[in-house]
């Protein structure tokens, strides 16, 4: 082999790596700022709609926020108003979700329960009634 094949090659290897990290990066990002527009909008709305803020808290959060964190963007009144429509729009259908995924995880616990129960490996009990546990003993 040349050297100029060895070096596309190599190049063709580390771009791939590169650009895979970028990808993963970006991924990372935005799921980081879905989460905290998520928790922002919950924030605003649990305040503005229950009345503990009144008229211009949005406007006045949104100064206040661009004046400690200088350069930071993606604060405006709108934005906050937008993450708190993202957050009552989507929390209905997050909470379903929760739910369902909570049954299924206590359904799968009650399978393996039962399970382990017709298995010649026993639920964990006690000892000649002194306190101590037999984890998992085996049952010919």
């Amino acid at each position: 082999m040349d050297d100029i094949t060895i070096y596309s090659e190599a190049v063709k290897e580390i771009r791939n790596a590169i650009l895979q990290s970028r990808y993963r990066v970006a991924r990372v990002g935005n799921r980081e700022l879905l989460s905290l527009y998520y928790n922002v909008g919950q924030y605003v709305s649990e305040n503005s709609r229950a009345g503990k803020w009144g008229t211009g808290a949005i406007e006045t959060i949104s100064d206040r926020l661009q004046t400690e964190l200088p350069g930071v963007r993606g604060f405006s009144p709108m934005n906050i108003k937008n993450m708190r429509t993202f957050y009552e729009q989507w929390a209905p259908e997050l909470e379903s979700i929760r739910q369902l995924a909570t049954v299924e995880l206590e359904n799968d616990k009650e399978n393996n329960e039962s399970e382990i129960r017709g298995s010649r490996f026993q639920k964990p009990r006690k000892h000649n009634g002194c306190g101590v546990f037999t984890f998992y003993s085996y049952r010919p």
